[in-house]
């Protein structure tokens, strides 16, 4: 009997359905309790409202197209310098961050000149020494000569480097590096904490756990140089012949200074023994800048001084033009870096004109 009127029941809501309570239950009406939380849900959108349509760049868009759409919209964003490279962009990225910290530089300075080139004394002469510097001092490495120049700084080295270009700064007697011209190129005083976030969430572009020298450079002058835009600028920027041959010139100067100053150094250990061992060292060490690895060392310099001569008056300040007329870029980094490696190389290295202390 229970049964029977159970189903009697399902059978009357099943027809109720059927007369069209099935369409009612399509209609949910939201019920909100006041105005502002119905502002709130509807996202304040009227009724009949349009949304305009936000395209995405068309994949039939060059890669610069779609570099310089992505650049647009990080900047309208305010993540310029975080912007994410693609995968094209990274492995170039990689590259230029494997090669030595002077290259890197080079690299910064040749994409950024007309920005940057102001710094570029600043660059040279207190920055990369400081990173060389940071990695001599990670290597347990004393002796200049014995030093083959890095490529990367482990986070914790990287706050060293920090450390000892502020401590430089801040002495007395390099003041001149604290003048008004230099100062886009100052530091951010911080802590050590912070210093280490900002190193691992901001400069580590790649996400290596290390700190080169072209992330460190990107991000002190981030106002104006970003990661995404530093491989638009130099992904068609090849090397001149010229400029390379001035380059491998001056790399092989630093190979026979090299020599010169091991021996140098060897003879200066054995000059503090005692007997005729240590006053053949005395005599040697006189002698050493009339010996065959002094000779050697001034030709080395005089090549290398034809050759950035050549590259400067061939190349400085012009846009060279590559296969097919391809526009390869500025090279007055390039050049600017050479003839000042070179006159520093003279100035301890090179011949004393007679009449000359």
């Amino acid at each position: 009997m229970a049964d029977t009127k159970a189903a009697a029941e399902r059978k009357k809501i099943f027809e109720d359905l059927q007369k069209g309570g099935a369409n009612d239950l399509n209609k949910v009406t939201p019920k909100v309790s006041d105005g502002l939380n119905r502002s709130k849900m509807l996202g304040n959108i009227k009724k009949g409202a349009k949304l305009n349509n936000v395209q995405a760049p068309s994949t039939e868009l060059s890669r610069a197209q779609k570099m310089q759409f992505r650049k647009e919209r990080a900047e309208a964003k305010g993540e310029s310098f975080v912007e994410k490279l693609d995968d094209e962009g990274l492995k170039f990225f990689n590259h230029i961050a494997e090669q030595k910290f002077s290259d890197q530089a080079i690299a910064f300075l040749n994409a950024y000149w007309g920005e940057v080139g102001s710094q570029a004394e600043f660059i040279y002469t207190v920055a990369w020494d400081k990173f060389k510097y940071a990695d001599m001092h990670a290597r347990g490495i004393s002796y200049v000569h014995k030093y083959k120049e890095g490529t990367k700084l482990e986070f914790d080295i990287g706050l060293y480097f920090y450390e000892q270009l502020c401590k430089f700064l801040g002495e007395s007697k390099n003041q001149e590096w604290k003048d008004e011209k230099y100062e886009i190129s100052q530091p951010k005083l911080v802590t050590a904490i912070v210093r280490k976030k900002e190193l691992r969430d901001k400069v580590d572009v790649n996400f290596d756990g290390h700190v080169s020298m072209i992330e460190y450079l990107l991000y002190q002058y981030r106002h104006f140089a970003n990661p995404a835009d530093f491989v638009t600028r130099s992904m068609n920027h090849d090397e001149h012949p010229e400029i390379r041959k001035a380059r491998l010139a001056l790399e092989e100067v630093n190979k026979r200074i090299q020599a010169y100053e091991a021996e140098k150094s060897r003879l200066e250990a054995e000059q503090k023994k005692k007997g005729v061992k240590g006053l053949r060292a005395t005599n040697m060490l006189a002698q050493l800048n009339s010996s065959p690895l002094w000779e050697k060392l001034q030709a080395a310099l005089i090549t290398a001084e034809a050759a950035v001569r050549i590259a400067t008056k061939k190349y400085g300040g012009k846009v060279f033009k590559g296969e097919g007329g391809r526009a390869m870029g500025s090279s007055e980094g390039s050049i600017w870096w050479l003839n000042r490696d070179l006159a520093e190389k003279k100035k301890k290295y090179g011949r004393v004109p007679k009449g000359k202390k």
